[in-house]
C-alpha cells in the first residue's frame, strides 16, 4: 500500500478534505465549460447579425441578383444588353432623387423598356429592392 492509502485510511480528514478538493474542481471546471459555450453562442450570434446586415438590404440584393442584372448590371451601370434596351445608370442622379415610392411604382408597373414585376416580385420585395436602389447605387463610384 502507498504511505497515501495508509495515511488517507488512518485520517478520514484526508480523504474528506480531498474528495471536497475534487468535488471543487469538478463544479469550476463544469462552470468554466458553461462559460466557454456561452461565450461561443454569444460570438456566433454577433458574427451572424454582423454578416447579415439589413434584411431588407439582403432581400433587395436578392430580388435585384434574381431580376435586375440581366439590364442593369451587378455595378449597376448596365450591361450591353440594358444599354441597348435604354436602362438607366442607378447610379445617376435622375435614378437617386427618385423618391422609393416612385422607385417601387416602375418596378411594379415598369416603363419603357423595362417589364413590369408586379406579378413576380411581392410588395415587401419591391419595396427590399427600392431600397437597395437607393443604399447600393446612391454611393459614389
Amino acid at each position: 500500500m502507498l504511505d497515501f492509502e495508509k495515511h488517507a485510511s488512518s485520517n478520514p480528514t484526508v480523504v474528506s478534505s480531498a474528495h471536497n478538493s475534487f468535488r471543487r474542481a469538478a463544479r469550476i471546471g463544469a462552470f468554466a465549460l458553461a462559460l466557454g459555450v456561452i461565450a461561443i453562442v454569444v460570438l456566433l450570434g454577433s458574427a451572424s447579425n454582423a454578416g447579415a446586415g439589413n434584411a431588407d438590404d439582403s432581400v433587395g440584393a436578392q430580388a435585384f441578383k434574381s431580376n435586375c442584372v440581366v439590364c442593369h448590371g451587378a455595378d449597376g451601370t448596365g450591361t450591353p444588353t440594358g444599354k441597348a434596351l435604354k436602362a438607366p445608370d442607378l447610379h445617376a442622379d435622375v435614378v437617386q432623387k427618385m423618391t422609393k415610392q416612385q422607385i417601387e411604382d416602375q418596378i411594379s408597373n415598369g416603363k419603357n423598356n423595362m417589364p413590369p414585376f408586379k406579378n413576380t416580385l411581392s410588395k415587401d420585395q419591391i419595396s427590399a429592392l427600392a431600397d437597395y436602389v437607393h443604399s447600393e447605387f446612391g454611393k459614389k463610384k
